[in-house]
């Protein structure tokens, strides 16, 4: 039996001359959150300079070319300390790329769970963001135990943010 590998050959990201640097930005309330941004770290610290912060760890955000913020949804809505985060540095997220993304069990309602994420929780994060939002993920989040299968779709999620963001520079 023949065995097959894959290799993902990743090479360094950069604008122009310089590294990019990426900064992934979350709250969470149980840890799930918190482990989907560590993931996401996880998948490009090879391509570029990341830093995964709880946003009570940011004190500036001015050196990030791009900046990915992560909440959880708890009673139906992004927790309210991402959303005052995002009120608050509104400044610093002027003129800078910005993706976002929001951990939910939602998809266990099919299409219609995620599509109702997708406009009302996501939306909520994006209506606080000056400029545009380049990118968004409705991730799969669980009650009890990490749903490791996740982590797979999240690392794809964000190397597939920065090939797209190579493409446009």
């Amino acid at each position: 039996m023949e065995m097959i590998r894959h290799i993902i050959l990743l090479i360094p990201f950069s604008i122009g001359r310089k590294e990019m640097k990426v900064c992934i930005v979350y709250d969470t309330k149980r840890g799930s959150t918190g482990i989907i941004a560590s993931w996401m770290g996880e998948a490009i610290k090879d391509v570029c300079d990341v830093r995964v912060m709880h946003i009570g760890e940011v004190n500036t955000l001015k050196d990030c070319d791009l900046i990915v913020i992560g909440s959880p949804i708890y009673y139906e809505r992004p927790l309210k300390s991402v959303l005052e985060f995002l009120e608050q540095h509104q400044d610093e997220l002027r003129n800078k790329k910005v993706a976002v993304f929001v951990v939910c069990i939602a998809e266990i309602f099919g299409h219609a769970g995620k599509a109702y994420a997708e406009k009302r929780y996501v939306g909520a994060l994006i209506k606080r963001v000056p400029g545009k939002v380049i990118e968004t993920a409705v991730i799969k989040g669980w009650i009890r135990k990490p749903n490791f299968s996740q982590k797979v779709v999240v690392q794809n999620w964000i190397k597939e943010l920065l090939k797209n963001l190579e493409i446009k520079s």
